[in-house]
C-alpha cells in the first residue's frame, strides 16, 4: 500500500524569466500567488511569448510525491486533469513504478500556473486552476487513504468548494494516517481562513511552509500542531528544534523547493532517518531543486 497519499492540483508550471520591473507590472505581489481567469492567462501568455523558459508537471503535492518517489517511497496521488495534451504529460510524470495515481477527467483545460522567475531566482505564481475545480471524492482511493502512513495535502486545496470536500471526506475518513498540511501561500491562511477552522477542530500532526507562512498561519489560528516544518530559503529549514543550514548554490530559480522539502523529509522518516539526517538530507535534495528549470529533478 501507498506510504504517502496525497490530493492536490494537477497543474503544468509554465516558467517564465521576467525583470523586476515586468513583475511590478503583473500586479502580482513578490514570491506569492495569484489565482487567475482564463483571459488573464491568456493576456500574460501573449505578453510574456518569448520568454518562456519551460512547461512542466507540477503541482505541489505532486511535486512531493516525486520526491518522496525519489527516495524510493511508495505514494498515491488523486488530482482531475482536462482531455488535453497537457493532461497527458502530467499522467506520463507519474510513470514511475512508486507512483499511483486516482484521476477525474473533465470538460475544463488542464490547470496551467505561470511561474514568474525574478533575476534574484525568486518565484511567484499566477494559477488558472482550470480541471482542478472539478477534484471531487469520487477521484479518492479510499481503501489506499486508509493504508497510508501520510496523507498530505495543502492550502491550495481548499481554494476550490469541491477541493474543500474532498479535504473534510478525507479526513472523515482517515483514521491511522498522519495529517500532513502545508500553509502554501500567506494570502491563503486569510483567504481559507473558514475551511481551516472547520477542517482543524482537533489537530494536525505536520504543519509546514516558509517562516512567513508558519507565523501568519499561527498567529491567526488556534490550531494545534504536533510538529512544524518551516524553510528559511536560502538560510536552511528548520524541524521543530532541529535547524539546519543550506549549502551554498547557483539557484537557477526557487519553484518547487518547499514541495521537494516536505516530500523528501516525509520518505526520510518513513525510512527510519533520524529527524537530523532526515531534514538534512530534505535540505539537501530542494537546494537541487533550486538549481535547476522546473519543480522537479
Amino acid at each position: 500500500m501507498s506510504k504517502i497519499y496525497g490530493f492536490g492540483n494537477a497543474l503544468i508550471d509554465i516558467e517564465i524569466t521576467v525583470s523586476e520591473e515586468q513583475l511590478k507590472n503583473t500586479n502580482i505581489s513578490k514570491g506569492l500567488m495569484k489565482h487567475i481567469s482564463q483571459e488573464e492567462l491568456e493576456m500574460y501568455l501573449k505578453s510574456f511569448a518569448n520568454q518562456v523558459n519551460s512547461a512542466l508537471p507540477g503541482g505541489s503535492i505532486a511535486n512531493s510525491m516525486h520526491a518522496a518517489n525519489k527516495h524510493n517511497i511508495e505514494t498515491h496521488f488523486s488530482c482531475a486533469i482536462g482531455d488535453d495534451e497537457y493532461g497527458e504529460i502530467f499522467v506520463n510524470s507519474f510513470e514511475d513504478k512508486l507512483s499511483g495515481l486516482s484521476i477525474y477527467t473533465s470538460k475544463l483545460p488542464t490547470g496551467i500556473c505561470l511561474i514568474f522567475i525574478t533575476p534574484d531566482g525568486q518565484r511567484t505564481m499566477a494559477a488558472n486552476l482550470g480541471a482542478n475545480t472539478d477534484l471531487h471524492k469520487d477521484c479518492i482511493d479510499i481503501n489506499k487513504l486508509k493504508n497510508s502512513e501520510y496523507l498530505l495535502f495543502d492550502n491550495f486545496a481548499l481554494s476550490t468548494e469541491k477541493g474543500f470536500k474532498v479535504a473534510k471526506f478525507c479526513l472523515s475518513l482517515n483514521q491511522y494516517s498522519k495529517v500532513c498540511f502545508g500553509i502554501s501561500d500567506v494570502s491563503l491562511v486569510e483567504e481559507n481562513s473558514i475551511q481551516l477552522k472547520e477542517l482543524f477542530d482537533d489537530k494536525i500532526d505536520i504543519l509546514y511552509g516558509n517562516e512567513a507562512e508558519i507565523n501568519s498561519f499561527i498567529n491567526t489560528h488556534r490550531i494545534y500542531s504536533s510538529n512544524i516544518l518551516t524553510t528559511f530559503g536560502a538560510e536552511g529549514a528548520k524541524f521543530n528544534k532541529t535547524r539546519l543550514d543550506a549549502p551554498e548554490i547557483k539557484i537557477a530559480n526557487s519553484n518547487g523547493a518547499g514541495d521537494a522539502l516536505i516530500g523528501s523529509f516525509l520518505a526520510n522518516r518513513i525510512n527510519n532517518l533520524d529527524i537530523e539526517d532526515s531534514l538534512q538530507d530534505a535540505i539537501s535534495y530542494a537546494s537541487r531543486v533550486c538549481t535547476t528549470n522546473g519543480p522537479r529533478l
